[in-house]
């Protein structure tokens, strides 16, 4: 746990985004504010805060500057920051926080509370409403526009989209982190649903995947595998399925519609998949069986990757969502750096944090390298550069059909009462029209 300011912000390990807030006040010791720390002579070195999740790995490797020796996300991103650090530069970057996401948001609105608010940030793309939205964000078009480092045409469209709202740029993306569809080869192989190249036959309509499934099972293997019920996966896929029939989750007016005909037909897709998979498995059942040879597609993110390619005992690969409805299309999100308005009155201190994105935007691909996340520039997509990383070039597609949530605040409490209605109908059985229905009914009510 680390203290910020008055507020801390205090980082859990993972769990909803509406946990309670711990709103302890820090001691003495911590009541330098962010200005006075990074800010009040602009010709002394700069300090500034940086508050992000991702773990705390700092002591297992400190002094490491090279990226190629990290091996999580957490080695990764303080692998970044001790580099940085290492410049001659005047700027120092002072990491708060650091644990998983659980609490996160809720701690950063704490701190915004109390004054004492981060340099840079980072931040999911389904958040920014809810930040930008209360004008806590330094608008950041003109930022980029000035920089000699940073191309925000260089990005693909979501990533775009993710750092946009209501055409103001608040963000400087990161990556895109994706669903995608991780395939045991030898089972396709063996039930002869392969081509000449010995690749797996991507289905092309929801009822070749079932066909696929019923020939898979006959094999005496599970067909499908995904978390059904702890961290909102069903809900990930069928957002994807709606998508990929040309609808969405909001209409105009920003209200959600999941009781669509495309939401109708997404879920009841779902339910039908459900029996050919096992929807008393969560996160870890479900990657276990995948894992030990026992399911021949897995549905879960980038970020598994290379895991994935390291443990598994058979052929793997990691692809694309397949298009089962004509629009190629699958659940994404962006891990995004923001710079806080009010930590970045002062212009030094403000060039200090451009300097540091531009730090990081120089290092999307190491990031990406070293994730499994997707780098979302096409520099770096088209140059080939990572090629030579396990399976990057079977999912690069990704980064372009890729379908963020609405950008509205208060989408995370009615993404989570989506999620808790669709598990209900292939958990416990629910009607499912009646889910669509109170799903819709609960989303709009946190939409407020």
């Amino acid at each position: 746990m680390a203290g910020l300011g008055a507020a801390a912000l205090i980082l859990a390990a993972c769990g909803s985004d509406d946990d309670g807030a711990d709103d302890s006040s820090g001691d003495d010791s911590t009541e330098e504010s962010t200005d006075a720390t990074a800010g009040e002579d602009s010709g002394s070195d700069i300090t500034l805060q940086f508050a992000r999740f991702f773990g705390d790995c700092a002591e297992d490797v400190a002094g490491v500057t090279d990226v190629s020796q990290a091996g999580t996300e957490c080695e990764v991103i303080q692998i970044l920051e001790n580099a940085f650090n290492a410049e001659d530069n005047g700027i120092t970057v002072e990491k708060i926080g650091g644990q998983a996401w659980g609490d996160y948001y809720t701690q950063l609105s704490t701190a915004f509370a109390g004054g004492d608010v981060p340099n840079v940030a980072v931040m999911h793309q389904h958040r920014l409403p809810d930040f930008a939205g209360r004008d806590l964000l330094m608008p950041l078009g003109d930022v980029f526009d000035a920089s000699e480092t940073i191309d925000f045409a260089d990005y693909a469209a979501p990533a775009q989209d993710a750092a946009t709202l209501d055409g103001t740029v608040y963000a400087l993306p990161f990556d895109i982190h994706a669903s995608l569809w991780h395939m045991n080869v030898d089972i396709y192989n063996e039930v002869g649903l392969t081509d000449d190249s010995g690749a797996p036959i991507m289905p092309t309509s929801p009822d070749e995947l079932i066909a696929q499934c019923e020939t898979i099972e006959a094999a005496g293997y599970q067909c499908f595998a995904h978390d059904w019920f702890e961290f909102g996966v069903g809900a990930r896929l069928y957002l994807a399925l709606v998508q990929q029939q040309g609808g969405t989750l909001t209409d105009d007016a920003g209200t959600a519609i999941p009781d669509s005909e495309e939401g109708a037909t997404a879920l009841a897709f779902l339910n039908e998949l459900a029996e050919y998979s096992d929807p008393q498995q969560g996160y870890t059942d479900s990657q276990t069986a995948f894992l030990n040879g026992e399911a021949a597609i897995l549905h879960n993110g980038t970020w598994v990757v290379d895991q994935y390619n390291r443990e598994a005992s058979f052929e793997y690969i990691a692809t694309n969502v397949p298009d089962l409805y004509g629009t190629a299309s699958t659940w994404g999100d962006s891990h995004m750096w923001v710079m806080p308005a009010s930590s970045n009155e002062d212009p030094a201190v403000a060039a200090a944090s451009t300097e540091f994105l531009e730090f990081l935007y120089e290092n999307i691909e190491a990031w990406a390298r070293g994730t499994g996340h997707i780098a979302p520039r096409f520099s770096i997509l088209e140059s080939g550069d990572l090629a030579d990383a396990p399976q990057r070039s079977n999912y690069a597609e990704t980064a372009s059909i890729a379908g963020l949530v609405p950008a509205v605040e208060g989408w995370a409490g009615a993404w989570d009462a989506l999620a808790e209605e669709l598990n209900a109908t292939w958990v416990t059985g629910k009607d499912q029209q009646a889910a669509l229905t109170d799903a819709a009914a609960r989303m709009n009510e946190e939409l407020g």
